[in-house]
Order: C-alpha cells, then sequence, then structure tokens
C-alpha cells in the first residue's frame, strides 16, 4: 500500500523530504490534524446535504430554502 501523504514534497525551509517527514510537513501547513479533521467533516455533511437536496429534487419533492 503507497501512502499518499508520505510522498516527497519539500518543506518551508527548501529541503525535499517524505516518509514521516513529509506527512508532517503536509498537516502542519494545513493548520494541524485537528483543523484537517473538522475542514473535512465540515466538508462531508454539506457534500451529504447537497446530495439529499438533489435526490429530493430529483423525486419532484419541494425543499424550503432554509440556510
Amino acid at each position: 500500500m503507497i501512502d499518499s501523504w508520505c510522498k516527497p514534497v519539500r518543506s518551508k525551509n527548501g529541503n525535499m523530504v517524505s516518509g514521516g517527514a513529509a506527512r508532517n510537513v503536509r498537516i502542519a501547513t494545513s493548520g494541524g490534524m485537528d483543523t484537517i479533521i473538522e475542514d473535512v467533516a465540515r466538508d462531508a455533511a454539506k457534500s451529504a446535504l447537497e446530495r439529499a437536496n438533489m435526490a429530493v429534487r430529483k423525486g419532484n419533492i419541494r425543499v424550503a430554502n432554509k440556510a
């Protein structure tokens, strides 16, 4: 199995790193693991609602436009 988080990447000081160091660069640059998890959860919930609303529209059921 290939872990795409560990693929080589250039760190902020210009060095090419791979493995755990590359994973750490990606996590740190993204704001930390808590931020990544919050963003992914928010995106997943938004996507799930959009898909559900699309299914409702396809079924000719009206959806109230509330935010």
